[in-house]
């Protein structure tokens, strides 16, 4: 006796649903997949952003002179920077005697974005020899 089953293989339906769930899924994981790319992109721009504010921080009053004021200028065609030298007294002993000053400097890189600027900023205190004022009785 031969049994024919009545439903050997998949419906027309059965097949459509299983490839709307699978590019609903695929649609979703490539979704995934974009969104990790840009995050990294955007990572690097913030890591190559950092180091070009350490060594521009780095320069400030010792391949440049420490003069108070805002400075700025290129790093490439994508980054630019800005720096800011103000002195700083809070907490610190008096100039005079310790014949050293305190300044804060400040540099903050910055690029366009998606949309939006992007930047980082760095920030230290830097030393330098206290000079007084010129002039006046000896």
């Amino acid at each position: 006796m031969i049994r024919y089953c009545r439903q050997c293989g998949f419906s027309l339906l059965e097949v459509l649903v299983a490839f709307a769930i699978l590019s609903v899924s695929l649609g979703v994981l490539l979704q995934v997949f974009a969104t990790g790319l840009r995050n990294a992109g955007v990572a690097d721009d913030y890591s190559q952003a950092t180091l070009y504010a350490e060594s521009i921080l780095a320069a400030v009053g010792r391949e440049t002179p420490l003069s108070e004021g805002v400075h700025s200028g290129p790093v490439n065609d994508r980054f630019a920077w800005r720096s800011t030298v103000s002195p700083y007294a809070e907490g610190l002993p008096n100039p005079e005697k310790t014949r050293v000053r305190a300044y804060r400097v400040g540099v903050e890189v910055y690029w366009a974005g998606r949309g939006q600027e992007r930047s980082v900023t760095l920030e230290t205190l830097r030393l330098a020899p206290f000079e007084p004022a010129k002039g006046g009785f000896r």
